[in-house]
């Protein structure tokens, strides 16, 4: 029995690690894209590059962050669902 915890322990930190480090890179590919639309609508604009670049380079990292805590919070509440669901199947089994 301890040996199976044991590796649903591991199991379970390799996943979360795995979920945080895809967390993270979606969040920067889809900042990248929006951060460039930002920085194009800008410099079209105002013909100015350098505005474009400075509000893409200040959208970028407090959308970010946003979009982080974001998807931080929906998987907490994914995960909660599921066990959910996991402890009404294994009743019924």
């Amino acid at each position: 029995m301890r040996y199976k915890s044991n590796n649903k322990k591991k199991l379970r930190k390799k996943i979360n690690k795995y979920l945080t480090i895809t967390r993270i890179k979606r969040a920067i590919s889809a900042r990248l894209i929006s951060t460039l639309i930002t920085v194009l609508i800008v410099w079209w604009a105002t013909g100015n590059p350098f505005m474009g670049l400075s509000i893409g380079g200040a959208d970028m990292l407090i959308k970010l962050l946003v979009y982080y805590i974001h998807e931080t919070i929906w998987e907490k509440k994914i995960t909660k669902e599921i066990k959910k669901i996991k402890s009404k199947f294994y009743k019924n089994e």
